[in-house]
């Protein structure tokens, strides 16, 4: 059993705060219960006393016999943590804190949000909210929003979702229901003091009865875990993440935090763990239709339409979405030509049956197609005439149902309905349709995407591994590390660098200089001059002694000197701390065209070099490595083997907040790479224990 199901399944539930009186909101939640027939025991505790629903309303929480699972509290912020409390001394193990007017609205109340933390760890209780409306469990009649609910207004179904937002809540339960998706469980978990999105979604992911999981997100507790937990995950799980402002005020100190703001960072994440992310709720419920579909086995689309038009708009959506038009045997042709006479219809893909509005040969067209082992999916855009037709082409989505689960290929219907029969064409049957094209399609890719990746999971399952994100560093400000900690800190890893050395003595730059032969470059070596070439700097390419003493001159001490190498292909290899994620690494074109042409890619560490080839092969500029236009490939090898060395210096090492190489050099293959310019600032090292590494 996981240690959450009895908030979702409680056999006994307690709601505080009822009274009979006309403005009193916790009543609702009884209502609620009694509605929409809670298969467990409810009990009403309120200081006025009296009744409700025929049910006794308790003074307080002792004359109720027994201990209740669930304990759900409408009541002011100011007497939660004394009812708290009492929910422990009788032995509550879950409570949902429905009231507002904590740390959300005054920073002050967070020390009562802290003695609300240790009542919980006192009793071993966990807590939903505060600031919410709770839990919607179709499965058992479970709805503890303090407001009525109708049950027409919702559909049982497959999806479940969660949000910090219950206005969120309720345009989901409402567009679940409207696109004929149907809800299981809905839960508004408001600011998160205790229990967290990962510990609902660790419960959604085991919980049968929920086939696919929403997530409505303005802040993520714990990234790591998140992203663990999502990374093996059976069940498609979609991401509305809002609250995009980026965070960082030193913007400008380091590519690597410039070119991977918050948001970037998300984005990242989540596809990395093998969420899908989605920009508005409508997008939402258009992939969980397509997750109502059977999955492609391939990538091949059949399209058939009514009118030319439309064949070209399907065409474009099955192309843009990833897709190829599939090619469709003769007896396909065939059984068409059979069945027309005027012989007007085109044999190609998309099929255009425009001459001919006849239900028996729309699905005997759409069941040919289905056989087809060259289609593994169909996209048919459909459109009626007039009123008369609706019967048929109801029939028609009825047959399209049956035909998909006999072939156990996705059947797509595009229509745009009138207003007076949009509702019912939708309610037809459980075959969800869809009224945009690209969305079809596009949500129709997102589910082939996860089915293949949990066919890879299949193949190969890995291990999850956690580690925690530092919270708080210890006092003191971050630093900037000079060259001769830098450089050294690379070599840790195997980093390769070019021989330097560093001096505040002009007479032993040139020693240094006169061991390692020339060329040379002449850098400052002032750790808080960030951008050296603009700053005048830096000096390549020293061919003698006397170059360097002109240098020299007209550049303030210390001084970096590093023996020049070989020009390569130029990238930047980067990485910080992220405050939600840990430590991400950041992979891109290199040089001084870094940020203008912002062609990079992210990864949250630790990376093994699969993955660090796949943050390679993500980018643009992944073909000048590869070899163009007759240029030699580069040593891809090396490059990922850095890239790993990276992710495990910022895992080892969280006290590194920054870290940019730009430019690393990278040489033809065989040859290896370098990096010729490092920047890193510091933290103080956390305390040991603050950081479990793995």
């Amino acid at each position: 059993m996981h240690p959450l199901s009895r908030l979702f399944y409680p056999e006994r539930v307690l709601i505080y705060g009822v009274s009979d009186s006309p403005s009193n909101l916790a009543k609702f939640t009884a209502l609620n219960l009694e509605t929409f027939r809670f298969t467990g025991r409810m009990e009403l505790v309120g200081k006025e006393g009296g009744s409700y629903l025929g049910r006794p309303i308790h003074g307080s929480i002792e004359e109720i016999d027994g201990s209740p699972d669930l304990a759900v509290l409408l009541i002011p912020a100011r007497s939660v943590l004394q009812v708290l409390e009492d929910c422990g001394r009788k032995g509550v193990s879950f409570a949902v804190v429905q009231a507002a007017g904590f740390s959300e609205y005054d920073e002050e109340k967070s020390d009562l949000e802290d003695r609300i933390r240790e009542v919980l760890r006192r009793y071993g209780m966990r807590l939903m909210g505060p600031n919410c409306i709770g839990t919607v469990n179709l499965d058992n009649g479970l709805l503890l929003p303090f407001f009525p609910v109708e049950p027409e207004a919702v559909m049982k179904g497959p999806a479940s979702v969660i949000a910090q937002s219950g206005g969120v809540v309720m345009d989901s339960i409402r567009l679940l229901t409207l696109e004929n998706i149907g809800l299981n469980k809905v839960l508004s978990i408001g600011n998160k003091l205790d229990l967290n999105e990962c510990d609902y979604l660790s419960f959604f992911l085991d919980d049968p009865e929920t086939r696919m999981i929403g997530l409505y997100l303005e802040h993520v507790s714990d990234g790591r875990r998140l992203l663990e937990i999502a990374r093996t995950a059976r069940k498609p799980i979609v991401v509305l993440k809002a609250n995009r402002t980026p965070a960082s005020r030193e913007i400008a100190k380091f590519h690597t935090t410039a070119l991977a703001g918050d948001d970037d960072v998300a984005e990242a994440a989540f596809r990395q763990a093998g969420m899908h992310r989605v920009e508005t709720l409508g997008e939402m419920m258009e992939v969980f239709k397509a997750f109502l579909l059977p999955p492609m086995a391939g990538d091949r689309i059949g399209v058939l339409c009514r009118s030319g038009g439309q064949g070209v708009v399907l065409a474009d959506a099955v192309h843009r979405a990833g897709f190829r038009l599939a090619q469709y045997s003769d007896a396909v042709y065939d059984a068409i030509r059979r069945e027309t006479r005027a012989g007007v219809i085109r044999m190609t893909n998309p099929l255009d049956l425009g001459d001919v509005f006849d239900t028996r040969f729309y699905i005997q067209v759409l069941e040919k197609a289905l056989q087809e082992p060259g289609v593994d999916g169909v996209v048919f855009g459909l459109t009626y005439l007039h009123s008369a037709h609706i019967p048929e082409t109801q029939a028609l989505i009825r047959s399209a149902l049956e035909l998909q689960e006999r072939y156990n290929k996705p059947v797509v219907i595009y229509v745009i309905a009138s207003r007076k029969f949009h509702f019912t064409l939708k309610q037809t049957c459980s075959l969800p349709l869809f009224s945009d094209a690209r969305q079809a399609l596009s949500a129709l890719a997102v589910s082939r995407r996860f089915h293949l990746r949990r066919q890879e999971i299949d193949r190969q399952p890995r291990e999850t591994v956690f580690f925690s994100v530092p919270q708080a560093y210890p006092n003191g400000e971050d630093r900037f590390l000079p060259p001769e900690e830098a450089f050294p800190l690379l070599a840790t890893c195997g980093i390769p660098h070019p021989p330097f050395a560093v001096a505040g003595n002009r007479r032993e730059i040139v020693e240094a200089a006169r061991g390692m032969g020339y060329p040379v470059a002449l850098k400052t070596a002032d750790p808080d001059v960030l951008h050296k070439t603009e700053t005048g700097g830096v000096r390549l390419n020293l061919e003698d002694e006397q170059a360097l003493e002109e240098a020299l001159e007209g550049m303030a001490g210390p001084w970096l000197v590093q023996k020049m190498v070989p020009p390569g292909r130029e990238v930047i290899v980067g990485g910080r701390q992220d405050r939600e994620f840990g430590p991400l690494v950041l992979f891109g074109l290199g040089g001084i065209l870094t940020e203008v042409l912002r062609d990079v890619a992210l990864r949250v560490a630790p990376l093994n070099e699969e993955e660090a080839g796949s943050l390679i092969g993500e980018t643009r500029g992944a073909a000048l490595l590869k070899g163009f236009r007759g240029e030699p490939p580069a040593d891809l090898d090396a490059l990922r083997k850095l890239i790993v060395a990276v992710s495990r210096l910022l895992v080892d090492h969280p006290e590194i907040r920054n870290l940019d190489m730009n430019p690393v050099l990278v040489y033809g293959e065989g040859r290896g790479c370098c990096a010729v310019d490092v920047k890193i600032q510091a933290s103080p090292a956390p305390a040991p224990g603050a950081v479990r590494s793995l």
